[in-house]
């Protein structure tokens, strides 16, 4: 039994004498949550407890205009885009002309027909639910490499070379330089050499000058 929480939304928008047999067909599946209206305006109406996730349009019922204001409000109820479903088609020249911009996904031309309409509401939840989980899983990986981030931008070089591959040996260290070697300061009278003697001053400090 389906619970309220896997419900997904389809909104009708066709004549009574279609919406009759199509709200009964699209609600005996048991995962939709479906309501039949016969215009835009109670369309409008019926966005905010309908929450459509798909809507559908019986071609020539509703004008262009009042097409594009269903599905905006649509939309901006359901924070992201809503498929439009045409049945009992085909369309008309001005709204094949605006088919891409409406947002008109399947176009099912002939007379209404349950077995058709339940398999391209289905694709169109399928589409949605895959689109769904792919913007989880990007999300996810975001969140993921984030952390990663921070938490290696706190780690030294050494510690994070570490943690990717625990088996490397140490960065070796860098080789000290030698010291440098003392320089003499001839300015000092202490390290000066010795004056050379006076070649005209006698060894013997007895000296008289008299040659003898």
């Amino acid at each position: 039994m389906a619970t309220g929480s896997v419900l997904r939304g389809v909104l009708l928008v066709v004549s009574a004498e279609v919406g009759e047999v199509a709200r009964a067909d699209v609600a005996a599946v048991g995962t939709y949550r479906v309501k039949a209206v016969t215009g835009a305006r109670t369309a409008l109406a019926a966005i905010a407890d309908t929450k459509p996730q798909v809507l559908v349009f019986e071609s020539g019922l509703v004008p262009t205009p009042a097409m594009q204001a269903v599905r905006n409000m649509a939309e901006l109820t359901a924070s992201r885009k809503v498929p439009i479903i045409m049945i009992c088609g085909p369309l008309d020249p001005a709204q094949e002309k605006l088919r891409v911009s409406l947002g008109i996904s399947e176009v099912l031309d002939g007379p209404y027909d349950p077995k058709t309409l339940l398999l391209a509401i289905q694709h169109e939840i399928t589409k949605i639910d895959k689109q769904l989980e792919d913007t989880r899983l990007r999300r996810q990986i975001r969140q993921r490499l984030q952390t990663a981030s921070n938490r290696y931008a706190t780690l030294t070089e050494e510690t994070a070379r570490q943690r990717l591959n625990p088996d490397a040996p140490p960065i070796p260290e860098a080789p000290e330089s030698p010291a440098a070697p003392d320089i003499q300061d001839f300015a000092s009278d202490d390290a000066a050499p010795p004056a050379t003697e006076k070649p005209s001053e006698p060894k013997d400090p007895t000296w008289d000058g008299s040659g003898g």
